[in-house]
């Protein structure tokens, strides 16, 4: 009872607010740090284009399984293809506001100051670098957007590059109350956040005898720049004034590390919430059974389960499985696995930017739940996790060179659901699980 409470609660709030390793047998359980150097690109931290297009693919196996990405859109998954079915996203998910991706926010800021993988709005995407190697497809360090306030928060003055969601702001105006008549970078600076975006899409199927396709999704979420003109947009200007609340600062964001206390300010994440997820299209895909593990390792399946409620709260958290049928080896399933790795569960790392060393990892309290809404609305599903804990520490208060990120990783497997249940065991011993 007390863990449905707890995500009920935790849907509740991001409702209001709001988705390596190598060839060899032996596997590292370690995704190395990445340095984060700002990639040089031609192009702004938003432009016009279309969702629709992927311009990426990557298979697992030899059932016709396959994910596919755009670089209009921060590497976002906008293409999720079931054999037998075909791609399962459609006009509904393929826009940047939705398709499979991850995004950022916190309590002190109220949700809006909100870094978001994809870019601005539903046509206005973050265009990034993609490198593909066998197997394997890499999203190169790239600022991340602010997305554009869920038509709550008018912090944009300016729209030079692309028109903002906001149709009775007085001849584009803004209510941020920053003098921005002469900013430099204008609509750019008002949108490009302090954040980086890096990312890893990686082909498991095969290794040590796994038999489901199965994608493992690697990213990196890094605090990398000091706070500028685009958090202060979201600054603390006294009690009541949206969007900041100053009842969700931390005593201590850190945990264990680093040293020291270190109460929250404006200009840092506190009370986090990170929420990755995949969405489809309801008219192209609708399973009707749901598969899930317990704490005790026990599968447990439901028909027709639409909601996270419909989820046992005997659930581990950590994996679930929607299938079009009870047929445990021949019908149609796709899972979403988020193992209980160094990874997931010391969510935030301080980087050496010089060295690339990693100087601490921290756990920061950081919670797991399961979020599963077949019918989000009428015409689409999103399901994926959410996790949240004491937030991130900006880089000027920490030592010189470091800064924070936060990193995660989520499998993506298709099959039977008896081919993906034994995959997961491969996949835990891999991971040493």
């Amino acid at each position: 009872m007390l863990k449905n409470r707890i995500k009920v609660k935790s849907l509740l709030f991001f409702t209001f607010c709001i988705s390596f390793g190598c060839q060899k047998d032996s596997l590292p359980t370690e995704t190395p740090t990445v340095v984060e150097p700002e990639v040089p690109m031609s192009f702004q931290i938003i432009a016009v284009s279309d969702p629709k297009v992927t311009t990426h693919h990557l298979k697992s196996g030899d059932s016709g399984f396959q994910i596919g990405i755009t670089s209009n859109g921060g590497g976002i998954i906008n293409e999720l293809i079931i054999p037998g079915v075909g791609d399962i996203m459609g006009v509904q998910t393929d826009q940047y506001g939705r398709a499979g991706q991850v995004a950022i926010r916190d309590q002190s800021h109220n949700g809006r100051y909100n870094p978001t993988q994809a870019g601005f709005n539903e046509t206005l995407g973050t265009k990034c670098i993609i490198t593909s190697s066998t197997g394997k497809l890499t999203v190169e360090p790239r600022p991340m957007a602010l997305w554009h306030g869920d038509k709550s928060y008018d912090y944009i003055r300016w729209e030079n590059i692309g028109p903002d969601p906001y149709t009775d702001d007085n001849g584009n105006s803004d209510i941020d109350d920053l003098d921005e008549e002469n900013l430099e970078g204008k609509q750019e600076t008002e949108v490009k956040s302090e954040f980086d975006y890096f990312g890893t899409y990686e082909d498991y199927y095969g290794k040590n005898g796994i038999t489901a396709g199965t994608i493992r999704h690697y990213y990196q979420i890094s605090y990398i720049r000091p706070p500028g003109h685009c958090i202060n947009q979201f600054r603390d200007r006294g009690p009541g004034i949206a969007p900041f609340n100053a009842n969700f600062l931390k005593d201590d964001i850190s945990v264990n590390a680093p040293n020291g206390v270190h109460k929250g300010t404006d200009k840092d994440l506190n009370g986090m919430i990170g929420v990755w997820s995949l969405r489809n299209d309801v008219k192209l895909w609708l399973p009707t059974y749901v598969y899930y593990r317990t704490n005790t390792g026990q599968w447990k399946n439901k028909l027709a389960a639409d909601a996270t409620d419909d989820i046992d709260s005997a659930s581990d958290d950590r994996v679930f499985i929607s299938s079009d049928g009870n047929d445990i080896n021949t019908s149609k399933a796709l899972c979403l696995y988020r193992p209980n790795t160094d990874i997931n569960r010391n969510v935030i790392i301080g980087i050496n930017e010089t060295t690339g060393a990693t100087e601490y990892k921290d756990s920061r309290g950081f919670w797991n739940n399961i979020t599963y809404d077949l019918t989000r609305t009428p015409s689409l599903s999103k399901y994926g996790f959410i996790s949240g804990g004491n937030g991130m520490i900006n880089r000027t208060r920490l030592n010189s060179n470091v800064y924070e990120a936060y990193r995660n990783e989520v499998f993506i497997l298709y099959g039977s659901p008896k081919q993906i249940m034994d995959s997961i065991i491969i996949l835990d011993k891999i991971l040493g699980l």
